[in-house]
Formats: C-alpha cells, structure tokens, sequence
C-alpha cells in the first residue's frame, strides 16, 4: 500500500512540475510531508477555508489566480464524485501556501528584470465568458459575479447556490414555488436594472480613464452608493494619471535622451490603449464587465501609471522604471562608442560630457579643444570612467591630427548593451569596454611618441644641456664665452655666440649626440638692460616641433629657460671662486714681495675659502638633492605612465616641484631666500673684482720699484731726491690704493658673513 500510495504521490507531483523531472524529488518530499503530518487548524466547514484561500491570494497579489480559482470551485461544487472535498481544498491549500512561500522568497533575491514584456497585462476573458454561458443553462448555476469572492458575506452566498439540492425544490408546494417564481422575477429585473446602471458607469469610466470628460460621471452622485463612488474615484485617478504623462510627452524638447524618454513613455500609453481597447471590447458583451472585476483587473495598470507619472524612488518601482532607463542611455551609449572609437562627437543637443571647441589650433589640441564637462557626467558613470572615455578621443584626435596617424585602432562589432551602462553592479560589459578601447588607445600612442618622435631621447638631452648636466661641455663654453659675456649685454651678438657653442660642440662629448638633438640645441639672447653683462642675457634653449609641442610647451620653455639662468648664475659663481683661487694662487710670490698687504693677502685667501665652500654647498644641493631627485621621480612616472596626461602631468609636477625647491615659485618665503642668494652672488662678483684691482695694483708696485731694486743691487743706489720720490709715490700713489682696496675687501667680509 506505501509503494503505490508513493507511485501516485510521484505521478501527482510529476504534473504539478510540469513535466519536469528536475525538480520532482524536492516536491515528493514535500507532499508527502504534508500528508503525514498535522495540519494546524483543521477547518469543519468551507466558509473559513476560503476564507483563507482569499486572503492568500490577497498576500501575494494574484487576482487573476482569484478569479480562476471561484470558477473551478464552482464546477467542484456540482461534481458528485469527489467525497472528500473539504479535506482535499485543504491539502491543496497548504501546498500552495508553500510553493508561494519559496516563489515569494525567489522573487526578494532575483536581479531586476531588464525588460519588459508587457507593460500593461490583458485580463483573460476566456474562463469568464465559458463560466457565463454554462450558468445560463444550468438550474443551479450562479452569477459571474459569485465567483469573485470578496468576503465571508460572498462565500456564503456561493456555497449556499452550490450545495442546493435538487430534490429539494420537487417537496416543496405549489405555492412556496409560486412565491419563489414571483420573487425571482422582481430579483431579475432588479439585477437587469442594477446591470444596466453598472454598464453605462463602466462605458463612461473608459472615457475618462482616457483624459475625456464624463459630465455624466462624477464621484460625488449621491444616486451612487459610497462603494461605487469610491471605485469610479480609483478609476477617474487613471484619467489624471494619463493626461499627466501625456503632457509630458507632448513638451517640446530638445535632447536626444528627453527623446528617447518620453517614446518610451509613448510605448507605454500605446499598450495602456490596448488594454481599454480590449476592456471596451468584451464590455459590449452584457455582464462580462463589471466595476469588481475592473477594479481587479486594473490594479496593476494604475500601480504603473503612478510609477510613470510621479516616481518616488521606491526601490519596488525599479522593475518598472529601469527598462525605460535603459532605452534612454542608449543615446548616450552610441555618443560614447563614437567618440572611444572614432574620435568624433555627435552631439547635436550639447548634452555628451565631452564639448569640443573648434576654433582651438593644433598645438593647443590636447589642452583646450576638448573639454570634460564634470557637471554632465552621468550619475551611473565614475569620474574614473569618464576620464578614460575623454583621454581615448582625445588620443585618437592627437594621433590624427598632431601626429599625422591614421591607424584604425578599434572597431566595435558589439558595444555594451544600454543594461550595462546603466547597471555596472551586475555586469562589467560596459567596464570591459572602456578599459580595453583606453589600453589600445593609449598604448598606441605612447609607442608613437617613444619610436617615432624618441620623446625619450629629448628628455635626456633637456637634463644635459638645459639643466647643465653634460659637464665637460657646460665647462668649455664658459671658458670659450667667458670674454665675450664679460662685455655688456648690448655688445653681444647672437652669432657669435653661435659660433663659440659649435665649437664647443665639435670638442667635448656633445659631438656623439644624435643629430637631431644638436639641431634642436640652440642659443637664446633675453632683454637686454643698460647694466647687464652678457653673464645675465645669454641662454640655452632646445626647439621643439610636432607632437612634442604638447609634452614641452612655451610655458614650460619658460620654465626651463628660469631654471637655466639660476643654475648659469650658479655655474658662474663657481667659476668665478675658482678663478679668485687661481689668481691668488698664481700671484702670491709676488705679494710675499710687499710685507705692506700680508694681513690682506691672508683674509683675500680666508674669504675665497669661505665663498668657494659656499658655492660647492649650493652647487651640490642643486644637483643631487633638487635635479637628480626630481629626475629620478620624473623617470619613473614616465616609465609608469599609461596615457599622454598622465605623461603632462608628471612633468609639470617635475618641473613644479624644481621650482620650489630652487625657491623660484615665487611664494613670499621664496623670493626673500632668492633675493638673499642674489646678494651673496653680488658679494662674490664683487669680490672677485676687488682681488683683480688688487693683483693689478700689486703689479703696478712691483714695477715702480724694480729700478730702486737694481740700483741697490748694483750699489748705486744714494739717498738724494730720487729716494724723497720713491717715497713719496709710495704714499701717495700705493698706500690710497691699498687703503681702498682693503677697505672695499672688509665691506664685503662683513657683508658675506652677514
């Protein structure tokens, strides 16, 4: 008995899984629970078990399940056969209890659907006409209108027109039968009255659900009962809901997602037509509408009017919203395959995230032509992601027009679905998209700026000559230059210069260069002012042409070009100290000749000790601490950097951050430290001169007394006039020129130790 009472447990539960054997072991185990164990409330009649039933389809909102399940237990009710058929509504409603438990719970955790198959469900009217036709035939038959179980009330009336029995009517007499006919009779003309009321209502209702007016329709009829008024108010809210949407779609507009948003909201009201169109249709058949079953079939359609009309942000009305989103990305979708692709804007309506101005040159292209709006980005794309999108196009529109490259780089046979777009949550369809088109973008270029321009190569050779890295060449042309930028500024002329720097080149180590990169080397002569020397006007400059006007614009020429003259300055006054040393060095046999400026030899030696020290300190902070630091941190951006702005990026931070750190950011600790240095470089210059003034004075000296000299050594030296005149040159002529140079020497000593 257990194995066929399991046979038939599977073969029931095999169709209620539709065929589908996949999921029949979980629902055996489940019914058979079911039979074998206690239910919790065991129901002695059928009232509070429907009851329940109704109430279940009320929880999970199945009307149309509702109006099925009145027709089927109306047939149940006039088979004979089934003896149990309280035990078995109370078998099926536990197991439906369950199924809609587990469905309920399915449908919390499933995604959001991405499209909508129907907006406006059509009501069934199959069942409902069937059910009709068979009541009109039967005895015992009931109303279409029973089979809408509303309450406890119309359970009652349903079981108490289904278990009438037949055998009753034939023991009643003449005149009971008589009364009955008579009142059926008035019930009849009362209910075709009632039916006619109800049908004109229904018809107006159509109307206005449309946006019409029913001057002969109004919720505040007092000839309408409370119940009525309160349905034809549900229904009226429709006609509001409608006419609000229409406004919306007939306001002119001019984007292409207003556009693409209100056809969608034009789809919408095109099915919502629909359905009052299949409503008006089956109202022409008497009784089949009425304000009940309208008022169920519209549940939803009036739920989804609101959504449209005024959403609210209910995370339960993303199912409903989110496939008419998705059709409005769309436009912006196509924007951006256009431009990650081909470099080109289609945006007719100024509504892309990315502008373009036309009116910008070539060599301002990657700065100002195209332009990321930030306030136009969309909400559902990162800022990370929108830059990438706007550094793509402009890599394709640089490699285009700048470097004269037209290479197909990408074509999109599939580009990400609008859903994707929009939702990035739950596919990186769109993400994929973007970060393959950027790596082949940018990967291109940046192989075309290092091989074909050698963008490498000028950095190096910017760190060799402008910021006086190659040392030995740096070393000869100051040598080679040094009378010519002793002169003043006005008398210097460019070619010269020329001339001096290509020999220069032709001797030290900056003959191996490429030839590109000696070509590019070139000399610049700054203002001129009435008390400049050649020292303050002469520069070294580096021409750039082609894409490499973007990485090395005219502002960061400027930059270098203030950079130089600092570290030029600098150069000077270490080339300035050794030449004191040298010339002290050099002369100082014949200041042990005059014991008259000992005390002054030795401080001329102390103080070009001291500023020597100096200079090397500030030397060696500049080159190691300031230039090699910066240039190893410039390196290894560079090496790191994936795209052009990132590449202009790390190297105005590089040139930023040099100077700063020279103290030529003009900040207002900056220029007091810059203003100090200059005046140590004046005090060195200075200095520098004063011990010329005193060698040539030294000099002078040692060839007024040479005559005196050999004439002591010959012994013919007598004290007489001659000696009176040695004497007196010697005061007045040396002694005021010693005074005035050690004077001079002591006012640059107190200065520099300042």
């Amino acid at each position: 008995m257990a194995g066929s009472q399991i046979a038939l447990i599977k073969n029931l539960c095999l169709c209620y899984c539709d065929n589908k054997p996949d999921n029949l072991d979980k629902t055996v185990n489940t019914v058979s629970h079911l039979l074998h164990s206690e239910h919790g409330t065991t129901y002695q009649d059928d009232i509070r078990l429907l009851d329940k039933i109704w109430k279940h389809f009320q929880k999970y909102g199945r009307n149309q399940e509702m109006l099925r399940f009145g027709q089927v237990y109306a047939r149940l009710n006039k088979l004979k056969v089934l003896k149990v058929r309280l035990e078995t509504l109370q078998f099926l409603y536990a197991l439906a209890d369950t199924a809609s438990t587990e469905r309920y719970h399915d449908s919390i955790s499933r995604p959001l659907p991405t499209s909508s198959a129907s907006s406006f469900d059509i009501p069934s009217f199959s069942l409902l006409a069937t059910q009709q036709g068979s009541s009109n035939g039967k005895e015992n038959g009931f109303s279409h209108n029973s089979s809408h179980i509303k309450s406890s009330t119309s359970l009652q009336k349903l079981l108490h027109y289904t278990n009438g029995n037949e055998t009753a009517l034939t023991t009643t007499n003449h005149h009971q039968l008589t009364m009955n006919n008579t009142n059926n009779e008035l019930e009849t003309l009362s209910s075709v009255k009632r039916d006619n009321d109800e049908s004109r209502i229904v018809r107006e209702l159509l109307f206005g659900m449309q946006g019409i007016e029913t001057p002969r329709l109004s919720a505040n009829d007092t000839n309408i009962d409370r119940c009525t008024r309160s349905l034809i108010t549900r229904f009226l809210e429709c006609g509001w809901l409608y006419e609000k949407i229409r406004k919306i779609i007939n306001t002119p507009t001019t984007s292409l997602v207003a556009q693409a948003f209100i056809a969608n909201l034009s789809s919408e009201l095109r099915e919502y037509h629909r359905l009052i169109s299949v409503i008006e249709q089956q109202a022409n058949t008497p009784g089949l509408v009425s304000l009940k079953k309208l008022h169920v079939w519209l549940c939803t359609p009036i739920q989804r009017l609101k959504c449209l009309a005024a959403p609210t942000g209910d995370p339960l009305q993303q199912s409903i919203l989110y496939p008419l989103l998705y059709n409005c990305t769309i436009p912006i979708r196509d924007m951006i395959v256009e431009w990650i692709c081909n470099g080109i804007i289609n945006d007719p309506y100024q509504e892309f995230f990315v502008s373009t101005d036309k009116m910008v040159n070539e060599e301002k292209l990657w700065y100002d032509k195209y332009t990321l709006r930030v306030p136009m980005v969309p909400s559902f794309i990162s800022m990370e992601q929108a830059k990438k999108i706007w550094i793509t196009g402009k890599s394709i529109n640089f490699l285009r027009v700048v470097c004269k490259d037209r290479t197909m780089l990408q074509i999109l046979k599939t580009p990400a679905s609008s859903e994707s777009l929009f939702q990035q949550q739950r596919s990186t369809e769109f993400q994929d998209m973007i970060i393959s088109v950027y790596n082949d973008t940018t990967r291109y270029l940046r192989s075309i700026l290092d091989d074909k321009y050698q963008m490498m190569d000028h950095f190096k050779a910017i760190k060799r000559y402008l910021l006086l890295g190659q040392g030995d060449f740096i070393k000869y042309l100051m040598d080679l230059m040094e009378n010519e930028l002793n002169k003043a500024a006005n008398q210097v002329f460019y070619h010269n210069l020329q001339s001096l720097m290509d020999a220069a080149i032709r001797v030290t180590n900056a003959q191996y260069e490429n030839e590109d990169i000696i070509k590019r080397l070139d000399l610049r002569l700054m203002y001129v002012s009435p008390s400049e020397l050649g020292w303050d006007v002469c520069c070294l400059d580096y021409k750039f042409d082609g894409p490499l006007r973007t990485i090395f614009t005219e502002e960061n020429s400027l930059r270098y070009m203030r950079i130089f003259n600092h570290l030029w300055r600098v150069k000077r006054m270490e080339y300035t100290t050794c030449g004191v040393w040298k010339q002290l060095m050099k002369s100082s046999r014949e200041f042990a000749s005059i014991p008259e400026i000992s005390d002054m030899i030795h401080a001329c030696f102390t103080m070009s000790n001291e500023m020597t020290k100096f200079v090397q300190s500030v030397n060696y902070y500049i080159m190691f601490e300031v230039l090699e630091c910066s240039w190893s941190d410039l390196l290894s951006k560079l090496m790191e950097a994936k795209d052009l702005e990132q590449i202009l990026e790390a190297h105005d931070d590089s040139l930023l951050k040099i100077l700063t750190r020279l103290h030529l950011d003009g900040h207002e600790t900056s220029q007091e430290l810059a203003k100090q240095l200059r005046c140590i470089f004046d005090l060195i210059l200075n200095f520098g001169s004063i011990i010329q003034r005193l060698i040539q004075c030294v000099e002078s000296e040692l060839a007024a007394r040479k005559p005196y000299e050999k004439q002591q050594k010959h012994g013919t030296y007598t004290k007489n006039n001659e000696s009176d005149a040695e004497v007196r040159r010697f005061h007045t002529v040396f002694k005021p020129q010693l005074k005035t140079t050690k004077s001079d020497l002591l006012i640059v000593k107190k200065a520099f130790r300042v």
